[in-house]
């Protein structure tokens, strides 16, 4: 059982605190909560027991204790809150044998001569792989977990076992992972071999983090999420916007009307997606969490107001005193709620929990939601921004439709949008072909036979096949090996001002993007399972095609976007 010589502790890694290494190199000491996967995440390891400019040496062993020259990085993830007790329980996603890393050389003296060894790993693209999407179906309020998610991207898992519910070919959600990173030294022993150094308190645990599959554009976004886009116990206010993920800018902290993000009354999927930390205090803990949605006509006064509560179903409780259930104070996890109008009408309650039904009629302008929580004291605190939705009453373009987008948005979570002028649908076809020797064009199968005597019609069951001398004028020279062929489609935007045209050029970049269709094949879903697939309609997976999008035009004003994409399933064809 090997140790090593003098200790080691945590140094640069995403989240730690005022009393560590990182108190002076940034602000808040990256007290960030949730980071974003496409950001860099390092974490390293400080050994005190030789300085930079030191070899180790199978010399310096002294049983049990050797000096460290590897150090293993164990990277383990989850969905599970509260964390998995063991490591056993995590999965184990990357193991990492790192040297000691190059030596710092002081400006003044050019000397490497920094007290300590560092061990440095990023793990930001093994954090990446982890991570997808998660669709909740269509017309369904919420996905079935938060551990498990809803309909979740990633590699298809093997499906062979025939039971009616199979536990074995089940994906986790792909929007979020809490990521585990433990630290465990490789030793120099005396006869110079290397060993993993073994006993209590010989490794390094880290500082459990959260990820999200975001991306923030260096020139403009912050990646500092503990202020913007993490839901908490506070009330929400202009310092602390607390939001949704999601860059649409319908959003406000004011009662300020801001961009209405339009939707239409047969929609049934408008997703709200957010990141709840914890939730209430010690004592006064929460005793209700709801979106809470206000319905307005279009001289401004208020009509209704209504709450969803599908997202609770993914929320930690337990019973205190009274007895009261109430939510556990911490949950990290990524919550999702459906908002659209078709899903309100038939799905929201009033104040006290029972059910009511078309809330948002023919004279409603727009609505606006947020979350609030209520404690067992009765506050209630308003725990986000507000979000605003306005009726698009536009008559459905019958003959070509309109084509509504959903896609993976740059915070993470789910968009959507439709867009409605000059739809056009097409299909590209390719060919390969081969050249062959044409067949014998002049021989045909004789109907009369010489035997037994001239004249005589051959009996219809001595034809085998109807290729027999048939005349091949059907088949060669050239022939088709295969067709490719796939759908080709376009549709242009409604006039967009700036801010919008940014959120929309998302589309183009978002490498998940899918579209609403009504087809045989998910009508057939709602058949089998309406639990599963509450709505006939289905996401169809695109591709998007543009090369580039104009976002501002000053000469011309506002910009509309023609986005041009192919349907993800090639459409199929025979061999030959």
């Amino acid at each position: 059982m090997a140790g090593f010589n003098g200790t080691i502790a945590a140094g640069i890694q995403p989240f730690d605190t005022s009393s560590s290494n990182l108190g002076t190199m940034s602000y808040n000491w990256r007290a960030n909560y949730v980071k974003s996967a496409h950001t860099q995440m390092r974490y390293q390891v400080i050994w005190d027991g030789l300085n930079e400019n030191e070899e180790p040496l199978a010399s310096n062993f002294s049983t049990p204790d050797g000096d460290i020259i590897n150090i293993i990085f164990r990277v383990y993830a989850s969905t599970q809150f509260p964390y998995p007790v063991t490591s056993a329980d995590w999965d184990l996603v990357g193991t990492i044998r790192k040297t000691r890393d190059i030596a710092n050389r002081s400006y003044v003296n050019g000397q490497a001569n920094l007290s300590g060894q560092r061990f440095t790993i990023e793990i930001s693209q093994l954090c990446q792989d982890l991570l997808s999407y998660s669709l909740v179906p269509i017309n369904k309020g919420t996905w079935q977990n938060s551990e498990w998610g809803g309909m979740n991207g990633g590699e298809t898992k093997q499906d062979n076992v025939t039971q009616g519910i199979s536990f074995y070919n089940v994906t986790p959600n792909g929007t979020y992972r809490h990521i585990w990173v433990t630290a465990t030294p490789e030793v120099l022993l005396a006869n110079g071999t290397v060993e993993e150094a073994t006993g209590a308190g010989v490794s390094l645990s880290f500082n459990k983090i959260a990820i999200i599959n975001s991306v923030a554009q260096f020139e403009k976004d912050a990646i500092y999420y503990a202020v913007k886009y993490i839901i908490r116990k506070f009330t929400a206010n202009t310092n602390f916007p607390r939001g949704f993920m999601s860059l649409c800018p319908n959003y406000t902290q004011t009662t300020n009307v801001p961009f209405l993000k339009q939707v239409r009354m047969d929609e049934e999927a408008e997703w709200l997606y957010w990141w709840q930390r914890d939730m209430g205090n010690s004592g006064d803990q929460t005793t209700k969490a709801r979106l809470k949605v206000e319905t307005y006509l279009s001289n401004g006064s208020l009509q209704n107001t209504m709450y969803l509560t599908d997202f609770n179903s993914n929320l930690d409780t337990e019973v205190v005193s009274g007895p009261t259930t109430v939510f556990k104070l911490n949950q990290h996890r990524v919550c999702v709620q459906n908002v659209s109008p078709t899903y309100i009408n038939a799905n929201a309650v009033d104040n006290s929990g029972s059910t009511i039904t078309n809330q948002i009629d023919s004279s409603t302008s727009y609505y606006k939601i947020h979350l609030e929580y209520t404690s067992q004291t009765s506050a209630v605190i308003r725990a986000t921004e507000f979000r605003y939705f306005g009726i698009d009453r536009e008559t459905a373009n019958v003959p070509f439709g309109f084509v509504r987008f959903h896609w993976l948005n740059r915070i993470g979570g789910i968009d959507s949008y439709t867009a409605k002028r000059d739809v056009i649908e097409g299909l590209s076809v390719s060919r390969d072909t081969i050249e062959t020797k044409s067949a014998d064009r002049t021989w045909y199968q004789d109907k009369q036979t010489n035997q037994p005597s001239a004249g005589t019609n051959l009996a219809d069951s001595a034809y085998v096949s109807n290729t027999m001398r048939g005349g091949n004028l059907y088949k060669g020279g050239r022939e088709v090996l295969n067709v490719k062929a796939q759908r080709n489609n376009s549709v242009f935007t409604e006039p967009l001002n700036k801010q919008t045209a940014e959120w929309l050029e998302e589309i183009m970049t978002s490498p998940n993007v899918w579209i609403e269709m009504n087809t045989d094949a998910t009508a057939r879903g709602n058949t089998v399972n309406p639990y599963q697939r509450p709505s006939t309609k289905g996401y169809i997976p695109v591709i998007i095609t543009n090369s580039e999008v104009e976002t501002l035009n000053q000469e011309a004003g506002l910009v509309k976007f023609n986005i041009e994409y192919t349907l993800a399933h090639k459409v199929q064809t025979q061999r030959n």
